[in-house]
Formats: structure tokens, sequence, C-alpha cells
């Protein structure tokens, strides 16, 4: 699978990246991954590129990635040019995310609402992997979709 994820710094995308990249690694998949990281401190754009079982490099070529995830909407249009497939949060689950968790874990409720929606992976591949606050914050974004 090839994904790319966007984001602005601040926003916890390498901690996303990194969170599904052990997942996969848990379930026996080979992962190799590219972090570029424009001005991120301030709040400029950071970019992970990742392919999970596939290739020797984490490149991801233009218009050949299987999946998207976009964390700042205004990334939107820099997205399209890897593919079709974009996986965006509304603006209510956005808004959810940060009522229901601390600053610091939004990311990671965000995180349990696109594994539970796209189910590439299930909610139990990274309930090992986290640290506490993290799961809890995980676990909330799991059952938001099942509500």
């Amino acid at each position: 699978m090839k994904l790319v994820i966007l984001g602005k710094g601040g926003q916890g995308v390498i901690f996303f990246s990194r969170a599904i990249a052990q997942a996969a690694i848990n379930k026996g998949f080979s992962v190799r991954s590219t972090e570029i990281k424009g001005m991120a401190k301030k709040g400029g754009a950071v970019e992970i590129q990742m392919k999970i079982g596939e290739g020797m490099s984490g490149i991801v070529r233009r218009g050949t990635a299987d999946m998207v995830i976009v964390l700042s909407e205004d990334l939107l249009p820099y997205a399209k040019t890897f593919g079709g497939n974009i996986f965006t949060f509304t603006d209510n689950e956005i808004q959810t995310a940060r009522e229901s968790v601390p600053a610091r874990y939004v990311n990671t409720f965000l995180l349990g609402i696109f594994v539970k929606k796209t189910k590439f992976f299930q909610c139990e591949d990274f309930t090992n992997t986290l640290d506490e606050e993290n799961k809890k914050s995980f676990i909330k974004g799991c059952e938001y979709v099942q509500s």
C-alpha cells in the first residue's frame, strides 16, 4: 500500500505516521517511509510518504498513492497530485476531537477515526503500541465512529 500523510507542523503528522508504521510492522509487513518537513515548527507543511508491504524505497510517486490522508484542508490541492483516494476529516470530527481530548492527543483521536473508517487495520492493532494517554484518545476516536 502506498500512503501519503499531509498536515501542518504541530498537528502530530509524524506521530500519526509512526503509529501506522508500527501497527503494520506488528502485522508482519515491511514499511518504508520518508519525512519531508518544510518549516514545520512554524506551521509549515509536513509530508510523510510511506509504502507498506512493497518496494525498497519509501518514496511515493505523484499519481500512484493508494490513499492520501489530509490533516489540514488547505493542503487538499497538493494532496490531489498524489492520487484520487483522499481521506479527510469532517469539521464535526475535528471539533469533536478538540472537545473530547487534550490538544496534544487530537491527532490520536483522529487516528482512531481513520482506522475505524478505512478498515485497513483494526483498532486492536494500535492499542498494544500506544502509551496510556494516547490509547485513551485513540479508543475514543474508534468509538466515535461506532456511535
